[in-house]
């Protein structure tokens, strides 16, 4: 699979008839960044949308916004198993493949992404930079849960056992699996792709074109939120609202 990329040239004007305004460059699938996504749901008030973004040998980016949450910091961690089954209790404990203890961002879990702070309208929004987590390899967490708890991360310094596994971050408040999201998604003209597994149907993708142009009435907030990600998170939620 390759993909095109446009990218904008200005035309000198003595030579405007010979020179093409755009040029082409080919991008092959390595050179690619990998964005996945995760919506968090198995809540009636808490809901979330999360955007991860990786280019090869870079930190994972993890960008999204919560709604429903008490005021202050929440636990938000990738757990072992994408398994919705029995909501988000079936997610398993934190990803961890180096079998060590719990902890802050830096040396604890693989999993473990610290807490998020929601503002007093109970809205956490927050950007990520985690250098141990992966979207390519081995230890890729796609096929993972993501979960936002009800009580503050300790980062394990609380002094005792469940300090060092859960960092005491209490419930599990919403939940949700990391899936990839197909390049294709974000094009306005209509990319088949999607994150459910099969191709949209032509009716699905009328349905996701009303659903994108209602968003885009609070494009504004988009941008606000998500800045040069906005519209992939547009197309990334329609496409998922578009296929239920």
């Amino acid at each position: 699979m390759r993909a095109i990329e446009f990218t904008e040239t200005k035309c000198p004007r003595t030579r405007a008839k010979e020179c093409s305004c755009s040029k082409v460059k080919s991008i092959t699938e390595a050179e690619q960044t990998t964005v996945a996504q995760c919506m968090l749901e198995h809540s009636d008030t808490v809901k979330g949308t999360i955007l991860l973004m990786q280019a090869p040998g870079t930190p994972t980016l993890i960008r999204g916004t919560i709604t429903g949450l008490e005021p202050g910091l929440h636990g938000f961690h990738i757990h072992e198993f994408g398994d919705m089954s029995e909501g988000c209790k079936s997610m398993g404990g934190h990803y961890n493949p180096d079998g060590v203890d719990h902890g802050d961002i830096e040396k604890g879990h693989v999993g473990d992404l610290g807490n998020v702070l929601a503002d007093e309208s109970g809205v956490a929004e927050f950007s990520i930079t985690a250098k141990r987590v992966d979207l390519l390899g081995e230890r890729s967490v796609i096929g993972r849960g993501l979960v936002i708890h009800e009580d503050e991360d300790d980062l394990g310094k609380g002094g005792d056992a469940e300090s060092l596994k859960t960092g005491n971050a209490g419930e599990r408040l919403a939940c949700g699996v990391i899936v990839t999201r197909a390049e294709e998604i974000k094009e306005a003209h209509g990319g088949e792709h999607s994150t459910t597994g099969r191709s949209m149907t032509k009716s699905e993708k009328g349905k996701r074109e009303k659903i994108v142009k209602g968003m885009k009435k609070d494009k504004a907030g988009f941008k606000k939120r998500y800045g040069k990600d906005a519209e992939a998170v547009m197309y990334a939620t329609a496409t998922k609202q578009a296929m239920k």
